[in-house]
């Protein structure tokens, strides 16, 4: 009785094991000689937003599941890394798992946490670094043909692949080299300048061209294309009923922002709004969309206009003819070696923009005879030095926390003295820039100091603390600072009491602080810490025309070749920055599909 009782049981494992498999299931293959302690175990590494924190599950010979608990990543960057690297880990028993394109900085911090959680368990770290990852089989790519092609499939690609089919393209193919859609716009605030747009109307909020154009050249030091940025200005009303209307965008508000005028259309939750109506109208629209497709080289027709453009995926190069081009690759804000090259006064900057954003258009279009405008506008943010140069530093882990805004914090370069007013920031620092990048390069360093006190740092109640738990350089005497940071101790402690005294007298003589600007004496122990500008969106790159051609040097179009967005950003700064994608992205797709006609 109690065999058949067995052997029942028996069959029942069989028959649910193969359910099981009927239903896709699989259980992980042991890596050789793998040993465990069998358990689920949690660890934590640093991705580019914050802790990543994953949990591993492990039998006594193999890694079962792997997941990310928590996480602060953002989703169109980060989302194909969080989905893939887990299950490739299970799936190969393996640490040596590569990358996701676009996503290394939130890749590393699983695979880390990974490895800090088997080793927790027992297991042998290095040994599953070194088993082999299947690759798949990858479908064979081949030459293709299209009336437009549009590269990159940010904001502004992703609008003028709409526009090139609804205007009467038959076959547009959108490629992108990251492994999802959405660029920079969808890692954005959300928020959308315009002035004119039927929301506004509803909300009976009423602007004009001259409040629009007043107020952003005024921000931006009147360094856009005049002609350019009318058409930016003109367009962002309709741009908005479109992006809502056509697109599905759901604008609910119009807020005050960058400037006295209610003008900025913001999304609930930011530019993460913006994926579900995209994906959804380029599916609609019959884009072809290849995602993990890098865009190498254009390719040229003997008369000098544009025959299509070469590219690369999962290790295969093909070729796709084309009757016209559309460059929407974005900016070169995590290219700082490409940014030295256009303006050498800017060297020495580092990249904490969107990291697809890396010239591949511009040096393209450059290399079939582009010219190349605003070179030298980019916004740049101060960052901890230490931390980019030193421990691969992100935008959150280098932030400055604050230490920016504290009352007493001064700026001074190798011989110890100041160079700027600290508090002539204008919007993120923008106006100090070209002073300190002047400073670092006399100086020959790769930073400035900045300087404030214990007391100072100790009333943000820790709103000031430094990334990655590391301290500031601190000093009980100016001599002893100033040893500690390799500057002239004369200089410095000449400075710091000229600094002090200028606060009893309500007025700085050397920069002009005063009022708000200068209300706290520095006092020991003083506190310090090195910073840098660090790129995070760059407003230079491809000359075009009113219809967004590309021009050569000499004023001419290349026949068949446009681009739109932060490829070409010399009509947009801080508020229509998406204006100007969007816009454009538009005026691009009409005018490659009617040339494609």
């Amino acid at each position: 009785m109690k065999r058949m009782k067995l052997l029942s049981v028996l069959l029942v494992v069989v028959m649910l094991a193969g359910l099981a498999a009927g239903c896709g299931q699989k259980a992980p293959a042991a890596a050789s000689g793998a040993s465990y302690t069998a358990g689920t175990y949690t660890a934590t590494a640093d991705g580019n937003n914050g802790p990543v924190t994953v949990e591993v599950t492990v039998s006594d010979t193999a890694i079962t599941e792997v997941k990310v608990t928590d996480q602060a990543e953002t989703e169109s960057i980060a989302g194909p890394a969080i989905e893939r690297i887990p299950q490739a880990i299970v799936d190969n028993q393996s640490l040596a798992v590569d990358a996701v394109s676009g996503a290394t900085v939130t890749s590393t911090a699983i695979l880390t946490a990974v490895a800090d959680a088997i080793e927790q368990a027992g297991g042998d770290v290095e040994a599953l670094k070194n088993v082999a990852v299947s690759g798949g089989d990858a479908a064979q790519v081949g030459d293709k043909s299209a009336d437009v092609v549009v590269i990159g499939a940010g904001g502004a690609g992703l609008c003028a692949a709409i526009e090139a089919k609804d205007q009467g393209a038959e076959s547009v193919i959108l490629l992108e080299k990251m492994a999802s859609i959405g660029g920079t716009t969808f890692t954005s605030q959300g928020v959308v300048g315009a002035y004119g747009s039927k929301l506004q109307a509803e909300m009976g909020i009423e602007l004009t061209f001259e409040q629009m154009y007043d107020n952003l050249m005024s921000n931006a030091s009147y360094h856009l294309d005049p002609a350019l940025t009318t058409i930016t200005l003109e367009k962002s009303g309709e741009t908005i009923d479109w992006l809502m209307e056509r697109v599905g965008l759901p604008f609910a508000d119009v807020k005050v922002g960058y400037g006295p005028y209610q003008m900025m259309h913001a999304l609930p939750n930011g530019g993460a709004d913006m994926m579900e109506p995209f994906s959804k109208s380029i599916e609609e629209a019959g884009v072809e969309l290849m995602l993990e497709t890098r865009a190498t080289e254009l390719v040229m027709n003997e008369d000098g206009s544009v025959a299509g453009v070469k590219a690369e995926t999962a290790g295969q190069s093909f070729t796709i003819s084309a009757k016209s081009v559309i460059i929407c690759t974005g900016g070169y804000a995590y290219n700082p070696e490409l940014t030295a090259r256009f303006t050498p006064e800017l060297a020495g900057t580092f990249g904490i923009g969107f990291p697809g954003a890396t010239g591949d258009g511009i040096i393209m279009a450059s290399n079939v005879g582009a010219a190349t405008t605003h070179t030298d506008d980019m916004m740049c943010v101060l960052k901890d030095y230490e931390i980019m140069a030193e421990h691969n530093g992100t935008s959150a882990t280098a932030s400055n926390a604050g230490f920016m805004s504290l009352p007493n914090m001064i700026m001074v370069g190798a011989d110890g003295t100041r160079f700027v007013n600290e508090k002539d920031q204008g919007y993120m620092t923008q106006k100090l820039n070209s002073p300190i990048f002047d400073q670092m390069h006399k100086d020959g360093l790769g930073y400035v100091w900045t300087i404030s006190d214990q007391a100072a740092i100790d009333a943000t109640e820790g709103r000031t603390k430094r990334g990655l738990d590391m301290e500031y350089i601190t000093a009980d005497t100016v001599a002893e600072l100033a040893e500690k940071m390799g500057v002239d101790a004369a200089g410095l402690e000449k400075t710091i009491n000229d600094f002090n005294s200028y606060v009893d007298a309500g007025y700085d003589e050397e920069f002009g602080r005063i009022g708000d600007q200068l209300t706290a004496k520095l006092t020991a122990p003083y506190v310090a810490l090195a910073q840098v500008p660090c790129e995070i969106i760059t407003y230079g790159g491809i000359a075009r025309n009113e219809n967004a051609e590309v021009l050569r040097a000499d004023g001419t179009s290349i026949p068949g070749l446009y681009v739109a967005g932060e490829a070409s950003a010399s009509s947009a700064y801080m508020g229509f920055t998406l204006a100007n994608c969007f816009a454009w992205g538009r005026i691009a797709g009409a005018s490659a599909a009617a040339y494609a006609a």
